[in-house]
């Protein structure tokens, strides 16, 4: 990466601003006489300039995965994964010696962990998946909004389930988890790409790329709270009995105050509103005494061992989802600065 460099404006025509580009850079980024480049206002009144504007490569990036053998499938899978992430629209995983248990694997992990993925060829040797999914058709925010509602009712089916020591919805609150996961991978692919190129951040309804990173940890912190939902269905398998009513009573009550704070959290988000923002916060610094005394009930409350454990993850589980309310409310303070 080259220093920066100081270019003298010059007025041309006598109304027309001009700066000269430095050659090095037109040469690294292959642009000629003729080509476009967009330039784009940022928030801190600098301009950045994207070349290659209109270029006729349509395809998109592409990349090739090489799998040795079938026991190195999983570090295939990490790879195909990766190159998601990064952006690749067409990935060829190849396969040296064909195992139907490793395609198998490639073609679960397309369908249960990426968003907008297509498998477009499958043979003996190769599978060529497909990206057909970006921002313009999936906005941005919308799928953020998305990932919110799952995990929220993931969070709702689970304290039901363990009220109601229902093993089958909590079987059913972690099957969705990859519902979750699909969705967040897709939010980390749109905001890397918008980092690479800026000129996809305002079409993104972002003002510049701190946008990027708050939206990135906002992402991740509602893709835990969906973690921690499975968590809490996990622990109905822990119970040897029905939990207590009065103990139930105030699992849901504190359910109740960490989901208020995540819901006003996000809407504090959404409207960039830092009084709400400030209340999330306030409030979720409260739990740790609802915590404590609880904790205190489950130890007192004669079940056995297990249970005990698994009501106690329950909780913790719950008091967790109240920080990640109380760090969502953080980043929307940060970002109405």
């Amino acid at each position: 990466m080259r220093k920066g460099e100081i270019r003298r404006v010059q007025v041309t025509g006598g109304s027309t601003f001009i700066v000269s580009l430095p050659k090095w850079w037109v040469d690294d980024v292959k642009l000629k006489q003729g080509d476009l480049v967009q330039v784009l206002p940022q928030p801190d009144s600098s301009l950045v300039i994207v070349p290659r504007i209109g270029s006729d490569d349509e395809g998109g990036k592409s990349a090739s995965i090489e799998v040795p053998s079938p026991d190195r499938i999983e570090e295939a899978a990490r790879l195909l994964i990766a190159h998601y992430l990064a952006g690749f629209d067409v990935i060829t995983i190849q396969f040296k010696r064909y195992s139907p248990d490793a395609g198998h694997r490639i073609k679960d992990i397309v369908r249960r962990r990426l968003v907008g993925v297509e498998i477009m060829e499958g043979s003996a040797d190769r599978i060529v998946v497909q990206s057909l999914l970006g921002h313009s058709e999936f906005p941005l925010k919308t799928a953020i909004s998305r990932i919110h509602m799952l995990s929220s009712l993931m969070h709702k089916d689970a304290m039901r389930a363990l009220k109601e020591a229902n093993p089958s919805l909590a079987e059913d609150v972690a099957q969705r988890d990859d519902d979750v996961d699909r969705l967040y991978f897709f939010v980390v692919r749109q905001l890397k790409a918008a980092v690479m190129d800026r000129s996809l951040i305002r079409e993104m309804g972002l003002r510049g790329p701190r946008d990027c990173l708050g939206y990135r940890l906002v992402a991740k912190s509602l893709e835990r709270m969906a973690d921690h939902a499975v968590n809490i269905a996990r622990a109905v398998r822990m119970l040897d009995a029905p939990v207590q009513m009065e103990l139930m009573e105030s699992l849901e009550e504190v359910s109740a105050f960490a989901m208020g704070i995540c819901e006003d959290a996000m809407r504090a988000l959404s409207r960039l509103d830092v009084e709400l923002a400030q209340k999330s916060i306030s409030l979720a610094q409260e739990v740790g005494a609802f915590e404590g005394a609880l904790t205190k009930r489950i130890l007192e409350s004669g079940s056995r061992a297990q249970s005990m454990i698994g009501l106690r993850l329950a909780l913790e589980s719950i008091c967790r989802t109240a920080d990640y309310g109380a760090d969502i409310a953080e980043i929307a303070i940060n970002l109405s600065v």
